[in-house]
């Protein structure tokens, strides 16, 4: 097999530029949420932190009128550092939903928005009155039609 002697050159001079080999690229590693867990609970240690007991449940109000709710929540605090978390299951619902358990934890920031949430039931319940009214009303019979007709 012949070989061109003018390719050959031209292979052998670009070969001698690449030194090395091809770049490898790095692994991208992706933190897993357990690991950043544990992370925090070294901190948390570092900072002291100790566990408090006898808290059920937590409620964060948000100024869209949402409600972060934690049911049995893990409340650590480094009174100290001024550093409180807050661990579990975090549910975001709305202030109508949890009304009856909350009442006595609204404080006046949030008056406000309870006062609109009273407004907006009676405007719905006045609302919902006269449609109820008007769907009871039998409407009257014109001269010379029957309902037999309108069936047909």
């Amino acid at each position: 097999m012949p070989i061109d002697p003018e390719k050959l050159a031209k292979l052998q001079k670009a070969s001698a530029k690449k030194v090395g080999g091809q770049r490898i690229k790095a692994k991208k590693v992706n933190k897993s949420a357990e690991a950043d867990d544990t992370q925090l609970q070294n901190t948390l240690k570092k900072l002291n932190a100790e566990v408090l007991t006898g808290i059920e449940e937590a409620n964060f109000f948000k100024e869209d009128g949402k409600v972060l709710h934690f049911n049995r929540v893990g409340v650590q605090a480094a009174a100290a550092y001024n550093t409180y978390t807050f661990s579990g299951f975090a549910q975001e619902k709305t202030l109508p939903e949890l009304i009856p358990n909350i009442l006595p934890q609204l404080g006046a920031e949030n008056l406000s928005m309870l006062q609109k949430l009273a407004e907006q039931f009676q405007g719905s319940q006045a609302g919902a009155a006269p449609a109820a009214k008007e769907e009871e009303d039998v409407p009257e019979l014109t001269e010379g039609e029957t309902f037999e007709n309108d069936v047909e």
